[in-house]
C-alpha cells in the first residue's frame, strides 16, 4: 500500500498555498545548508 506518513505530508502540503509552501521550503533549505546536509 501507500506510505501513510508520506500521504499525510502531501495532504498537509496541499492545504497550504504556494507562497506558504515556498517559504517553508526556503527555510528548510537554509537549515539543511547550515547543518551541512546538502
Amino acid at each position: 500500500g501507500f506510505d501513510t506518513k508520506a500521504m499525510r505530508s502531501i495532504i498537509r502540503l496541499r492545504k497550504k498555498d504556494q507562497a506558504e509552501r515556498q517559504e517553508e521550503e526556503t527555510i528548510l533549505d537554509l537549515y539543511k545548508a547550515a547543518l551541512g546536509m546538502v
